[in-house]
């Protein structure tokens, strides 16, 4: 999981599904609309259409994303490593629970699909990241920091260092720790 930590990252995840649903399904009913209205109003049969249409099917995709990243968060901490399995059981999940109204031969249906899909899905981008790697690269570079200045040196407030405060005053010609005194005996 890159980015966010899981419990933003479902809510991130939802608003993505919802706003890829819905220009999805804005460009998908737009072309609907227009095929299935009369010659002379398509672009408002085109509109109404969209108006109609594309909030729900944003919505439907907002649900499969919540419920995929919530499963694949709960997956894992459960099992307190990140890999495609996590994906793939998730998906799997999620096809189930999203086909639950329909009955139990759908839930065992939709759950091979989404888990079939995922596991595509998640294979494709090993096989690419593997293709994309160079032959003595590693599959995931490890990010090197610069390694970070000292700090400056601490200096008073004449801008001299003072590394050593009694050295620095007695070069001056002072002596602290007798004014000091003095300034207490009041």
């Amino acid at each position: 999981m890159e980015g966010q930590p899981c419990p933003y990252k479902i809510v991130d995840d939802m608003g993505g599904a919802f706003a890829m649903g819905v220009f999805g399904g804005g460009i998908y009913h737009f072309f609907r609309g227009w095929r299935n209205s009369p010659k002379r109003a398509r672009f408002n049969g085109a509109i109404t259409s969209v108006k109609l249409r594309a909030p729900a099917t944003g919505g439907a995709f907002a649900l499969w994303g919540c419920s995929f990243c919530t499963f694949d968060c709960t997956f894992i901490y459960l099992r307190k490593k990140e890999d495609p399995w996590n994906a793939i059981m998730a998906g799997a999940c999620t096809g189930g629970i999203l086909a639950a109204r329909a009955g139990t031969r759908a839930i065992v249906t939709g759950a091979a699909v989404g888990g079939i899909l995922l596991g595509v899905i998640e294979g494709a981008g090993l096989m690419l990241n593997r293709l994309m790697a160079s032959p003595g690269q590693k599959m995931s570079p490890q990010i090197r920091h610069k390694p970070r200045a000292p700090p400056p040196a601490a200096t008073n407030i004449y801008g001299m260092p003072t590394d050593s405060p009694q050295r620095l005053s007695s070069e001056l010609g002072f002596n602290d720790v007798i004014e000091l005194e003095e300034e207490d005996r009041f």
